[in-house]
């Protein structure tokens, strides 16, 4: 048996750091490589929150937990992918001046979102083998 985590450490900081780092991002000229950090962090953030608000304190069987994990990683890597999209439309939208990012910068986002999902998928399977199992309480 697994126990979902009801609280996970450092995610608050974790939180905050990432809404500097988008301030941060605004004020800079667009990057490829900063837009796709900045999406792939929003999309772990929300898959940890909603882990935490939904999942937390619930006891899971150990293929249970390698499933809900899998899924998750899956998400994550998914919605980096999804989530860099409308991030760099908003990056191209606040600045003057003309596009930050070019019609290959979006191919090569919508390219890679098949890898980032199964990365993501056997990330979070390998997380779960990682997770401590306590034996099962005698019913």
């Amino acid at each position: 048996m697994v126990q979902v985590p009801a609280r996970i450490p450092g995610l608050r900081l974790l939180t905050i750091g990432w809404a500097i780092y988008f301030a941060l991002w605004i004020a800079l000229e667009g990057s490829l490589t900063r837009v796709v950090i900045l999406a792939a962090g929003l999309s772990l953030l929300l898959a940890a929150h909603g882990l935490r608000r939904w999942g937390g304190g619930r006891r899971l069987q150990a293929w249970q937990w390698a499933l809900l994990l899998a899924g998750l990683g899956a998400a994550v890597g998914l919605g980096a992918a999804l989530l860099t999209l409308p991030l760099m439309a908003l990056k191209t939208g606040l600045h003057a001046h003309g596009p930050e990012f070019g019609p290959a910068d979006v191919v090569w986002v919508v390219r890679q979102a098949p890898w980032w999902t199964g990365a993501g998928l056997l990330a979070g399977l390998g997380l779960s083998l990682l997770t401590p199992r306590r034996a099962p309480d005698p019913d």
